[in-house]
């Protein structure tokens, strides 16, 4: 896990982790974990991972597919993270 995760707020970190636990399937980068998983490394509760996923998808940054609790995040996600100097290139 990247150190930066020390500074950063919830929602950074569901992002970073949905980012660094990606695997390619079918041509897309998805993240496998499901919200447990996501909650057990940031750590804070599930519900709150939902709330900020939630979150996430409803201002772009994130997406969903086909409602399986997998995610993959979009390109307004990755430009975030550049601009934030916390996307690996």
């Amino acid at each position: 896990m990247n150190e930066v995760l020390n500074f950063v707020n919830e929602k950074t970190k569901v992002l970073l982790i949905v980012r660094e636990n990606q695997l390619e399937i079918e041509g897309k980068n998805i993240c496998p974990l499901n919200q447990q998983e996501i909650a057990s490394l940031v750590p804070c509760g599930k519900l709150k991972v939902n709330q900020i996923i939630r979150e996430l998808v409803e201002e772009g940054y994130v997406e969903m597919v086909h409602a399986k609790g997998r995610y993959f995040i979009t390109n307004k996600g990755y430009e975030l993270l550049e601009k934030m100097s916390l996307d690996e290139k």
